[in-house]
């Protein structure tokens, strides 16, 4: 396969599962931008266990393969392999073919991971070909991380990185998660449609659906329920009965902070997505909504951090994150209402303001 001029290097997420797909198809000459094409919440439907009501909701997004297939066409080959020997065989088997492989990985056993030696814990990493100049590397393979809590480009040694593949704790990950042993994926160009073959779209005509796509998902997810009542309401919950929700188990307690991140790491890719929109079909007005996308992301971490920090202080500390909550859910509502003024063309001159406001972790009387 020949890579086809794009570079990665500029791409990362605050969250794994991003950044992996989002390196890999920028590597395959593709904008990982429209991994952002999709926001608002929806109620899970699973039996898995919670201890916090906001573990109720999920964040409604397609898959990344389910984007990547829809914008470009991508299909992405998953593989559960027996065992490590057999995963290695089939990693190296992609890699001489050009393809890079998104793997599994548990971070105890990942040198340049904070957690190395401290912490297991379910990671995934892009296996990358080789440039032709790593023969000193024989015993080692690219690897590219670049969720943001563990930026890294470089090598890691073939046993170190098959021992991370195939960790048992990687068989103990978050609840309802499969055994993420041995697994891998990897993105290819799908198959032609009858008929495409030998078809070359004409620039203007390429353009003019590019354009249309953007505009039809900005107003998809615009006009679309945000679901921020239902984040409300756990919120609501929370404040009710704060003593009840004072301690958590360590899953659970690694689930909602999970919760909290994967809602920093989607606004933050809404928001690349709003700026790509906003250079397609021409609508300054989107890098403003793009930044109050960047606003919510840094108010969800720093929520995130907030919990982590506080939530076994006592009562005061769980009304204190239900109010970030119900903060945050608000300025979601506004969000959206600003993009729909945005795509009609109209509005008050107060919708170009964003949504940045105070540091929500700074209320009176409360100190971190």
């Amino acid at each position: 396969m020949e890579r086809q001029g794009a570079t990665d290097s500029d791409f990362s997420a605050l969250d794994c599962i991003s950044a992996t797909f989002g390196i890999t198809v920028a590597w395959l000459g593709h904008d990982p931008s429209v991994l952002g094409d999709h926001w608002g919440y929806h109620r899970r439907t699973d039996t898995v266990d919670t201890e916090w009501p906001v573990e109720h909701l999920g964040i409604q997004r397609r898959t990344p393969e389910e984007i990547l297939h829809d914008w470009y066409g991508l299909t992405a080959d998953h593989m559960h392999h027996a065992d490590s020997r057999r995963a290695e065989e089939y990693i190296r088997a992609r890699l001489l073919e050009g393809h890079p492989v998104i793997a599994w990985v548990d971070t105890f056993h990942v040198p340049h991971s904070s957690f190395h030696r401290q912490q297991h814990h379910s990671h995934r990493i892009v296996i990358r070909p080789g440039d032709g100049n790593d023969e000193e590397k024989a015993d080692s393979l690219r690897i590219v991380d670049r969720y943001q809590g563990s930026l890294f480009d470089g090598f890691m040694e073939s046993g170190t990185l098959f021992t991370a593949m195939s960790s048992d704790a990687l068989g103990e990950a978050r609840r309802g998660d499969p055994d993420w042993r041995n697994r891998t994926v990897v993105v290819k160009a799908g198959p032609l449609e009858s008929g495409e073959a030998g078809k070359a779209p004409h620039k203007e005509t390429r353009k003019e659906t590019q354009q249309e796509r953007f505009r039809s998902a900005v107003a998809r997810n615009a006009h679309s329920a945000a679901g921020a009542d239902l984040v409300t309401a756990c919120a609501d919950e929370l404040r009710a009965a704060p003593d009840a929700f004072t301690s958590l188990s360590p899953v659970g307690a690694i689930e909602v902070s999970a919760w909290f991140g994967e809602l920093a790491s989607q606004r933050a890719l809404n928001a690349r997505f709003l700026r790509a929109a906003a250079e397609t079909f021409t609508l300054p007005s989107l890098h403003d909504r793009a930044a109050d996308a960047e606003a919510l992301s840094r108010r969800w971490e720093m929520t995130r951090n907030y919990f982590f920090l506080r939530f076994r202080k006592g009562s005061v500390a769980v009304r204190r994150i239900a109010d970030l909550i119900t903060e945050t859910a608000t300025l979601e509502t506004e969000w959206n209402a600003k993009l729909r003024e945005s795509l009609a063309g109209s509005g008050p001159q107060s919708a170009d303001r964003t949504l940045s406001g105070p540091d929500p972790l700074s209320p009176p009387g409360v100190a971190l």
